[in-house]
C-alpha cells in the first residue's frame, strides 16, 4: 500500500510523535483544546466548558473526513471531538512519563481510543486511570529519535541510504524506506546505533517537497 509520508496531526498522535512518527496523511485534526480550559475552577466550583472544536474548524474538514473514512457527518463530528479531548490527556500523561513516554497514538475509526506506551510497567495504573490504554515498550520516543536523527546525519543523501525515514510508535521501531533493503541494512550495520529498533522496509517512495 502506497503511504505519503507527510505528518499531519489526526490518526496518530506523534502526532508527538505523532509524530512524530510518519502515518498515513489525513486531514487536519481539531484544534487541540488547552488543557486548563478542559477544568473546574477550584474557587468557584464551576466547570467552564471547553470550545466546541467543530467550531474551529476550517471548511471542508467534516466533509473531507467523511469521504476518506467513509463516516456520517454525525460520526466525522463525534472523531474530531474525541481527538481534541484526547490530546488533552496525552499532553497531560507525556508530561507525566517524562523521559519513559513511548509516543501516543489513536484507535478505532471515531478516535475512542488513545494508547500510550511508556517503558515502565509502573505507570500502568497511571495511564488507565487518566482514560488511556497503555502498551509497555522496549524504547522510547526520546531514544527513537535519537537513532532516527543518527541515521539521518549517516546517511543524508546516500544513494542506498534509504528514500524514507520515520519513527513508527506503534511498532516501537524507526523505520527506513529503502529501494535497495539490503544495501541499506548493510550500511546501517556500520552505523553505532541499536539495531533492533531499526526495521527497513523495501519501498520506490520517494519523498515529495510541498
Amino acid at each position: 500500500m502506497s503511504r505519503r509520508h507527510t505528518i499531519i496531526a489526526g490518526c496518530v498522535l506523534t502526532l508527538t510523535a505523532l509524530t512524530s512518527s510518519a502515518v498515513p496523511a489525513v486531514v487536519p485534526a481539531a484544534v487541540p483544546v488547552r488543557e486548563a480550559s478542559a477544568f473546574a475552577s477550584l474557587s468557584t466550583g464551576k466547570r467552564k466548558p471547553p470550545p466546541d472544536p467543530i467550531k474551529q474548524l476550517p471548511p471542508g474538514v467534516i466533509e473531507a473526513l467523511q469521504r476518506d473514512f467513509g463516516l456520517t457527518r454525525a460520526q466525522a463530528e463525534t472523531r474530531l471531538r474525541n481527538e481534541a479531548r484526547l490530546t488533552v490527556v496525552e499532553a497531560r500523561l507525556r508530561d507525566m512519563l517524562g523521559g519513559c513516554f513511548g509516543g501516543a497514538w489513536l484507535m478505532g475509526i471515531l478516535s475512542e481510543t488513545l494508547v500510550v506506551a511508556t517503558t515502565r510497567a509502573a505507570d500502568v495504573p497511571r495511564i488507565v486511570a487518566a482514560g488511556a490504554q497503555p502498551k509497555i515498550v522496549a524504547a522510547s520516543l526520546a531514544k527513537l529519535r535519537a537513532i532516527k536523527q543518527k541515521l539521518d546525519e549517516s546517511l543524508p543523501n546516500h544513494p542506498t541510504g534509504g528514500s524514507v525515514r520515520y519513527v513508527d510508535v506503534k511498532i516501537n521501531k524507526v523505520v527506513v524506506l529503502s529501494r535497495y533493503a539490503e544495501a541499506t541494512r548493510r550500511l546501517i550495520a556500520a552505523i553505532p546505533v541499536d539495531r533492533s529498533l531499526v526495521v527497513v522496509q523495501p519501498s520506490t517512495e520517494t519523498p515529495r517537497p510541498f
